[in-house]
């Protein structure tokens, strides 16, 4: 009986937490969705890059993250862009949604996003980028126990004090960007909830903090010039993605790899020498590991994976995977455009 009053006294313990959370919205900072594989989601990163394959372009997009835990996180994500070369505009479409938690928390936005590339010289282009969004979230309680269904015997039954039922709100959601670029590097600049949107669920102040991100690059040609390997693509580039939201900040650094129709990539994400969450606790997050393969001109499949490497190692989370497809249509136009982003391609 003892064990059982302990165990029943840490589980309410639990519950109170999370309703501390969830009761005091002007109090939480919410942070948007993190994404290893950041250029194979690239209309997520930045709208600049609508229309930026210079062809049709469809992607799916699936991420799970701590998948050994309760507590962990689901997010399905497609979009899809396509270039107007008479107007040297882009237009994007983007659909996720995201389960927090045991499905207590959704997530649903909807975006559509317009760019415009302007070529600045023979050698350099700028294209800029606008996103609006319509986004709904959910509060599912009926999953929840709250501690006054519970006495010393154990539970009591479904019937509480405590709400029971959905809560749902909507709001719109603006983002901005912009991306320079020439056929070797690249710098892409992302300003998101530049309204910072009210997500209070209880009519109080809750505003989503405005997120910025830089993203940058820069590709080395690696072909020999002779040899078995003389007609293939090989490119090594080293990459770095830098993102802050509210007192939230994060770096991620790596280099990834191409050799003709496999690409490969490493990946660190955290500030340890640089920023400490506090006394004796660093800012290490992950690392990642990305593997690609193309399997046809149009098609290409990439899968990545995230090792734990802060204090969460010890709940043995699962780390984080990520599935990525690929589709480019219309490639004949492509090939005729000489001007392409010398991004990591998928």
């Amino acid at each position: 009986m003892t064990i059982y009053i302990h165990l029943r006294k840490i589980f309410c313990g639990i519950v109170v937490f999370a309703l501390v959370i969830f009761m005091a919205p002007s109090r939480l900072k919410a942070q948007d969705i993190q994404y290893s594989q950041f250029y194979a989601n690239v209309l997520y990163l930045n709208p600049a890059f609508a229309g930026s394959a210079h062809s049709s372009r469809g992607m799916f997009h699936q991420r799970v993250q701590w998948p050994a835990l309760d507590a962990k996180y689901l997010t399905s994500h497609f979009s899809a862009d396509h270039y107007f070369k008479n107007t040297n505009s882009g237009l994007g479409l983007m659909a996720f949604k995201d389960w927090q938690g045991a499905n207590n928390i959704t997530t649903t936005e909807i975006a559509l996003q317009y760019s415009y590339e302007l070529h600045l010289s023979s050698k350099h282009s700028f294209r800029a980028g606008l996103q609006a969004s319509y986004v709904s979230r959910n509060v599912d309680y009926s999953m929840l126990r709250f501690p006054d269904q519970y006495d010393s015997y154990g539970y009591l039954g479904p019937r509480t004090h405590q709400p029971t039922d959905t809560d749902m709100i909507h709001y719109l959601d603006f983002t901005s960007g912009g991306l320079f670029y020439s056929d070797k590097y690249w710098v892409s600049f992302a300003y998101a909830h530049m309204n910072q949107p009210n997500q209070s669920f209880y009519g109080g102040d809750s505003r989503l903090p405005a997120k910025v991100s830089i993203t940058g690059g820069y590709r080395f040609n690696l072909k020999p010039a002779t040899g078995a390997a003389a007609g293939s693509n090989m490119y090594l580039t080293p990459t770095l993605h830098y993102k802050t939201q509210g007192e939230s900040d994060q770096v991620d650094i790596g280099l990834y790899f191409l050799y003709d129709y496999i690409i490969a990539g490493l990946w660190y994400r955290g500030i340890p020498l640089v920023k400490r969450y506090r006394p004796g606790l660093h800012n290490n997050e992950s690392a990642v590991a990305v593997i690609g393969f193309k399997v046809s001109n149009s098609l290409s499949i990439s899968y990545s994976y995230d090792f734990v490497v802060s204090k969460l190692t010890r709940a043995q989370t699962g780390g984080s995977h990520e599935l990525n497809i690929t589709y480019l249509h219309n490639l004949e136009n492509l090939k005729r455009r000489t001007r392409k982003l010398p991004c990591p391609k998928f």
